[in-house]
């Protein structure tokens, strides 16, 4: 026994080994790219794929920089490559250069203040598992985190130069995406305002950390307002991000979906109407800003012990990550060097508040509740490795650490399986379509999954259909929409057909319905199309 217990201190005791990055770099482009290859590199959801269409010009026909939840700064960068080497797919590939560069500064940085090998061990194992559950599910979103935690990580490195590359990253990161960031932002701040390097020695040292932080906001602000002030240039694209804003807090909201299943007469608007827009196919003629407007403010003076289940919800959802990020603050909060206690501590509150917060009225998604551990994680491996001094502590955290890591495994596995399964769908998909439409047609929901194609064909993909997709959900009045579908009325007289699967029969004979309440048409549908799974229908004019 007294054997093992040597060999394990030895273990976690040894001294680690020093990466210049260029090493880290190179290595890491190694792994990133043997990953994508092994795990097959997939987009997570279809707003990336669209955003990439987008930009591409595969959706309008010219590259546009309006990609809705990406700064215009961004997507003007990516329509200019678009129209400087169109055959590359600029999208994917900006965000496989900033998956690498982003996770070989956190993994040199992190490196360096991990003083064993055990530590670089377990900081290397966390990285490994982060990168392989965003390739498996790329996404803007977790772009945008590790993006700005590598840009927040460089504020512990030394030197000018240094310090503005992390400025910088940051910038990207907010970007891509604006909130994703400022969660990274929320979760790191308390670290840095009881930074790793040393005690606050003055309100001084205090103050100038605090006006640091102020200033790594500044450049994202300023980007983020520019970003509102285009939009609202153009009085289209104003009201669609009126519009979409307010769709997307009802679409998202759980208190949406009870008032669905709760209130079938509703006064503000007719429940069919607003099933069309829980079903992501509203028609805006009807549901317009003034009444989705009314129906989200109905939602708000809800009282707060309402929306309190819904933080209830998103703890039960995650309550065994939770409660080993628990046991890990408890136990580290212990370590005398206050500086780390309290830096760890606000750290963790600060998780646990803002993903609160978003829960009230949102859904914490995997995508958002990742953005959040991440740095979190990154901050408890340096406590773990480096200000614990007695064996079996070093242990029992580690151990700890690896069952919080078990989550996103389990994550990974899982979406692995259903990108694979999508893959192969979606390829008979574009086959049923390619040789039954030549007319535009939408996807009902999320029945085309756009997301199983190969992230770096899909604009040629896509220019191999004889058809027009018009996307619905947050794409409802885009202004690249206009002229193509203004109304469900446009299902009958155009006509649009509509993709789905087998199945969503009652979801559109409400669509049905509703054109019968609100445009005094009977119609009927027509299987255009279909194969084991999917079918295309068209609704058409009921004649006598």
């Amino acid at each position: 026994m007294d054997r093992l217990i040597r060999l394990v201190t030895l273990f976690v005791s040894k001294k680690g080994v020093t990466f210049t990055y260029p090493l880290v770099l190179g290595a890491w482009v190694v792994i990133f790219l043997f990953m994508s290859w092994a795990l097959s590199i997939r987009f997570e959801t279809n707003d990336d794929v669209v955003m990439l269409m987008i930009s591409s010009g595969t959706y309008s026909g010219t590259p546009d920089y309006h990609l809705v939840f990406i700064n215009v700064i961004y997507g003007l960068l990516l329509k200019g490559l678009y129209f400087i080497l169109p055959d590359l797919e600029w999208y994917t590939i900006l965000f496989c250069l900033l998956h690498i560069v982003s996770f070989s500064i956190i993994l040199w940085v992190y490196s360096k203040r991990i003083t064993t090998a055990f530590g670089q061990l377990l900081l290397l194992l966390l990285l490994l598992v982060l990168q392989a559950r965003f390739i498996v599910g790329l996404q803007f979103t977790t772009t945008a985190a590790i993006v700005a935690c590598a840009g927040l990580s460089l504020y512990f490195e030394r030197g000018k130069m240094v310090k503005f590359v992390g400025l910088f990253l940051f910038l990207i990161g907010s970007l891509i995406r604006f909130e994703a960031a400022m969660l990274c932002f929320g979760v790191y701040a308390p670290v840095m305002m009881f930074p790793l390097s040393g005690r606050i020695r003055s309100k001084r040292q205090f103050l100038n950390t605090g006006l640091i932080l102020s200033a790594i906001l500044v450049l994202p602000i300023l980007a983020r307002v520019i970003d509102a002030q285009v939009y609202k240039h153009n009085p289209e694209w104003r009201y669609y991000v009126d519009y979409n804003r307010v769709r997307g807090a009802l679409n998202d909201n759980p208190n949406f979906a009870r008032l669905l299943n709760n209130n079938p007469t509703y006064s503000i608007a007719d429940i069919n109407d607003l099933q069309n827009l829980a079903y992501f196919i509203a028609d805006p003629a009807i549901l317009d800003l003034h009444v989705i407007t009314q129906v989200k403010e109905s939602l708000d003076i809800k009282p707060l012990s309402d929306k309190l289940q819904n933080v209830k919800t998103w703890i039960c959802f995650y309550m065994d990550t939770i409660i080993c990020i628990l046991l890990l603050i408890l136990l580290l909060i212990f370590e005398r060097k206050v500086t780390y206690r309290w830096g760890l501590l606000f750290s963790g509150l600060s998780f646990f508040m803002l993903l609160s917060w978003v829960s009230l009225n949102a859904t914490v998604k995997e995508r958002v509740f990742l953005s959040a551990i991440t740095p979190l994680m990154l901050i408890m491996i340096l406590m773990i490795v480096n200000y614990q001094k007695k064996c079996w502590r070093i242990v029992v955290l580690s151990v700890l650490y690896l069952l919080t890591l078990h989550t996103i495994v389990k994550q990974t596995v899982d979406m692995y399986a259903v990108k694979k399964e999508q893959s192969q769908l979606v390829i008979k998909q574009l086959d049923l379509i390619k040789s039954s439409i030549n007319c535009d047609f939408t996807p009902f929901g999320n029945s085309v999954t756009l997301e199983g194609l190969n992230p770096f064909s899909i604009t040629s993909n896509f220019k191999s259909l004889n058809a027009k997709m018009i996307g619905n959900g947050w794409m409802t009045e885009i202004p690249l929409n206009h002229r193509r579908m203004d109304s469900h009325l446009d299902f009958v007289e155009k006509p649009i057909l509509i993709f789905m699967y087998k199945g969503s029969e009652p979801q559109i004979h409400n669509i049905q319905y509703c054109i019968k309440k609100n445009y005094q048409i009977d119609t009927v549908l027509e299987v255009v199309a279909e194969d084991e799974l999917s079918e295309i229908i068209v609704i058409k004019k009921k004649t006598i």
